[in-house]
C-alpha cells in the first residue's frame, strides 16, 4: 500500500483556535445567565400566584364550612365575621359562640392595598379602611358592613411587593373571586391616575 504524504494534513490545522473557544465559552455563559434569569422570574411568577390561590382558597374553605355546618373548632357558633383591613397582611375571622368569640388569622405574604366599590377606580374617596362580612350558617349570602350602602365590594391586594392582584365580593352569594385581568389591569391603571 502507498501513502501519499502530499495527502496528509498537518495536525494543527484540525484544531479550534484559542479565540474559537473563548467565543463558544462566551456564548455559553450568556445563554446560562438568561437561563438562571428567566427561571428566577418564572420561579417568583409562581410564588405569587400561589399566595394569590391560597387567598382564594382559604376564604373558599371558610365560606363552605360555613354553608354546611354551625360549628368551627367543635365549638357552635351564630355567625362568623370576616374583616379584611386596608394595608394589613391578614384576614381575621371571628366565630361568634355561645360561650366565647374565637378568632383566626389567616396570614401570608400579601398586603391589602385598597378596599371600595366594584369598578371605581381606587382614590382616597373611594377607598374603605376596613370591610366586614357577618356569615349565618347554612346561608348562601351575607351582610357586608362598611361606611357606605354598597353591595359589591373590590379588593386588591399585593403579593410580595411584586404583582397586584383584585378580587370582587357579591353580597348576593359572599363567595370571593378574582377579578378577570383587564378589569383588575383598567382599576390598577386608573389608580395611578388620580
Amino acid at each position: 500500500m502507498n501513502i501519499n504524504k502530499n495527502h496528509i494534513l498537518p495536525h494543527y490545522t484540525r484544531g479550534f483556535t484559542l479565540i474559537e473557544m473563548v467565543i463558544v465559552l462566551v456564548i455559553m455563559w450568556i445563554l446560562l445567565l438568561m437561563t438562571t434569569w428567566l427561571s428566577a422570574q418564572q420561579i417568583q411568577k409562581v410564588k405569587d400566584e400561589t399566595i394569590k390561590e391560597s387567598i382564594l382558597s382559604e376564604m373558599q374553605t371558610r365560606y363552605s364550612r360555613n354553608l354546611w355546618s354551625s360549628s368551627f373548632a367543635w365549638k357552635m357558633y351564630d355567625t362568623m365575621e370576616v374583616t379584611l383591613t386596608k394595608w394589613e397582611n391578614k384576614i381575621d375571622f371571628k366565630y361568634n359562640t355561645k360561650d366565647e368569640d374565637t378568632e383566626n388569622t389567616f396570614t401570608n405574604r400579601f398586603e391589602i392595598i385598597h378596599l371600595g366599590t366594584n369598578y371605581t377606580p381606587p382614590s382616597a374617596s373611594s377607598s374603605l379602611e376596613a370591610i366586614s362580612l357577618k356569615y349565618t350558617p347554612y346561608k348562601i349570602s351575607c351582610v357586608i358592613w362598611d361606611s357606605s350602602e354598597n353591595k359589591n365590594l373590590v379588593i386588591i391586594a399585593s403579593v410580595n411587593d411584586n404583582r397586584d392582584y383584585c378580587f370582587e365580593i357579591n353580597q348576593k352569594n359572599c363567595r370571593l373571586t378574582e377579578m378577570s385581568k383587564d378589569n383588575c389591569d383598567t382599576l390598577i391603571d386608573d389608580a395611578w391616575l388620580d
